[in-house]
Order: structure tokens, then C-alpha cells, then sequence
């Protein structure tokens, strides 16, 4: 995106801002990429959801992929980190699911690159699920939870009949992981004021959205990495993160292996990644995340350190004026280019720019009706 004069019209602005992210980058979303070992249906997807919203396939019978992924709170959960079964707590900000579908990437530090990949974690790690597969495929096959013992007559029921529908009744871990992903590629965010504006409605941002647009797209260079239609460009970024407070070194015990080693209580991101355990570079990287709903989704950052999405327009100033360095690696160049507020900018860029990413809450999934239990088959 180019840069705007300082005295020009903030309509006139606006008009080639919007002029500029059409022709550069649309006014839709691109088409949604399934693979062709697991397409599309609505059987699956209804099957998929039942699955995400069953607290059953973790060992404690209380954690689904759900618990995690609030539909009403941006499909994350409103927490630094997440809690996990027998009091177990993560070391990672619950991610957005929304726009998971276009990513090549996923999880924070992009350890696996497909949502059927991604599906297969949770069940398994100690401070989440805690369970195990063969559990999950048990407990799916018979309605026994096989630690509580506790039986779910009407889950059998149901998975029995959708299992038959979609993999003629093979209960697999991989048809899980399938059916789970393809409900995840139904969280697609679309439809929001900024959308909305983008086609053609003036009266869709407020003036100072508008406002928060031009410097988003301009001299606040954040539109480098969050570039539309997603507001993601699916990278890895060190934008100098600080800690949360509730880092231990035992949350990283590859951190003596990693580049030679490095500080133990730091999350080294990226580089933790096996393969990249020797990647200087990539220290202190992570995923960049959608900002599709991103309003509904804070805490904010891999470990949530940031309440409000003001505090994390903050973060980007201070990082701008020199006052923040990283803790591990080296400062992604673009951060350092921003101009916001007292980093080159003016004393409203903060406000505008956060009111102007509350533009960009668009369409949304919601809990199903019944909770978190799967529907019985005559719903």
C-alpha cells in the first residue's frame, strides 16, 4: 500500500485507500481450499461438530476441543492460557480457529501444516485432552468412557449413525481427525463492517475507523503482515512478545538444545520446532494470527500477555521508538518501520487503529443448542 499526504481530505484518503485494496487484493475472500481426501459434506461437517463439542474424547470427560475454542469468544477462550484436564494448564494462548482453513501453517509455532495434522495434538497432550486414541476410538465405538466408565447411550447412537453416513462406520482416528476438520473449515469470518465498506458502503466505518484504515494500511505498516482479504500472510514474525509471568523453565526443556542454547524460562516459538532447533533465526518467531474477529478473541499474543487490543497498539509504539528488544532473536524489520503515535505518528493512531480492527468482526459459528454434548440422531 502506498503512504498518504499528511493535509489531503480524509474521504479522498479513504476512496484510493479502498481503490488500492481492491485492486491489489479483491473485495472477496479467496476459495476455500479442501483436500481432495476429505471433501466437503454436510454429514461430515455435522459430525465434525459433534466431535469438536464432546467433552468425552479427553480423559477427564470435561475438556472438548470446545472448551478451548468458544465460538462466542472468537474460538479462543478468553484466557492467557487454557486450562486442561486433572488442573493441567497450557504454556500457549488458545489461537483463533477462523481462517485456520487458508493457513499453511498452524498451531503457533507452525508445526504442522494441515487441519487434520492439527486435530490429532490435543487429544493426546498431558496439559489439554490427556488422553489417548485408543480411548477416544472406544469410547466413540461403544459410548463407554473408558476412564470414567460412565456410559453415553445416546453418543453411541449418534456416532454409529454418522460414522456410517460419512466412512461407512469406520471409526478411525484419521476419519476423526477428518470429520473434525472439516467442521473447522466452516469457521470462516466474512461479512464484517470493513467488508462491507470494501464493497461499496460509506456508511459502514465510523470516521475514525476510517481513520485507523488509513494508518493501518499506511505509516502504521501493519497491513505487512496482516494483509486482507485474511489479515494474515500466514508468516512467522519476532515482534519482541515479553513474557507473561507465568513462564518456567520446565514449560521448555529443549530451550539447552536450541541455537546452541538459550535462556530456559523464554518460549523460543518457531525454533522449537525440531527441525529448526538449530535456526537462529528463527528465534522468537510465531505464527502471525488472522485479525478476522479478532475483537472477540483477547487476551492477545502466543501467551495472551496483552489484555485489550489497545495495549497491544502500544506494544507496537514502544517497539517503533526503540524502548522494547527482544527477548530471543532479532526484531522483525517491519515493526521497527511502523509509525504509530509517539514512534513518528499522531496521539489518536492508537485508538483508530484498534477501532478500525473492531471493523474487521464479521460472521461468526455458534455453541450448538445443546451444549457441548453431541445431538441425539432424531435432532
Amino acid at each position: 500500500m502506498t503512504g498518504f499526504l499528511p493535509g489531503q481530505n480524509l474521504e479522498k484518503q479513504v476512496s484510493d485507500l479502498r481503490g488500492e485494496i481492491r485492486t491489489e487484493f479483491g473485495i472477496e475472500l479467496p476459495r476455500l481450499p479442501v483436500p481432495v481426501n476429505n471433501p466437503q459434506t454436510p454429514e461430515k461437517i455435522r459430525l465434525g461438530e459433534a466431535l469438536f463439542f464432546d467433552p468425552n474424547l479427553s480423559s477427564c470427560g470435561s475438556i472438548a476441543c470446545a472448551s478451548c475454542h468458544i465460538p462466542e469468544r472468537g474460538l479462543s477462550d478468553g484466557d492467557k492460557v487454557s486450562d486442561g484436564c486433572g488442573g493441567a494448564t497450557g504454556r500457549r494462548n488458545s489461537n483463533t480457529v477462523y481462517q485456520n482453513a487458508f493457513l499453511s501453517h498452524l498451531f503457533w509455532d507452525g508445526r504442522v501444516q494441515s487441519l487434520e495434522q492439527q486435530a490429532l495434538g490435543p487429544v493426546v497432550d498431558p496439559v489439554e485432552m490427556a488422553n489417548s486414541w485408543d480411548n477416544v476410538l472406544k469410547y466413540l465405538r461403544t459410548g463407554v468412557h473408558p476412564v470414567s466408565q460412565k456410559k453415553f447411550p445416546g453418543s453411541a447412537q449418534f456416532y454409529k449413525e454418522y460414522f456410517e453416513r460419512v466412512f461407512e462406520g469406520e471409526i478411525t482416528t484419521g476419519n476423526v481427525v477428518k470429520a473434525i476438520a472439516a467442521f473447522e473449515r466452516t469457521a470462516i469470518s466474512f461479512d464484517s463492517p470493513y467488508d462491507k465498506w470494501l464493497q461499496g458502503d460509506d456508511g459502514a466505518l465510523t470516521e475514525q475507523q476510517k481513520k485507523g484504515a488509513v494508518i493501518f494500511f499506511g505509516r502504521g505498516e501493519c497491513s505487512e503482515c496482516h494483509p486482507p482479504p485474511n489479515f494474515t500472510n500466514s508468516d512467522f514474525h519476532n515482534i519482541g512478545v515479553p513474557n507473561a509471568g507465568f513462564e518456567k523453565k520446565e514449560m521448555f526443556r529443549h530451550n539447552r538444545d536450541i541455537c546452541g542454547g538459550i535462556e530456559e524460562d523464554v518460549d523460543p516459538g518457531r525454533a522449537e520446532v525440531p527441525f529448526l532447533h538449530t535456526s537462529c533465526s528463527d528465534l522468537g518467531k510465531f505464527k502471525t494470527p488472522t485479525l478476522r474477529n479478532i475483537a472477540l478473541s483477547g487476551p492477545y499474543m502466543h501467551n495472551g500477555v496483552f489484555p485489550s487490543l489497545e495495549d497491544v497498539m502500544h506494544h507496537y509504539e514502544m517497539l517503533a521508538r526503540g524502548i522494547i528488544t527482544p527477548m530471543l532473536g532479532e526484531l522483525d524489520e517491519d515493526v521497527e518501520a511502523a509509525r504509530l503515535g509517539d514512534a513518528g505518528g499522531k496521539t489518536d493512531d492508537i485508538r483508530n487503529v484498534s477501532e478500525f480492527l473492531k471493523a474487521l468482526t464479521g460472521t461468526q459459528l455458534s455453541s450448538p443448542k445443546r451444549g457441548i454434548a453431541p445431538p441425539p440422531p432424531e435432532e
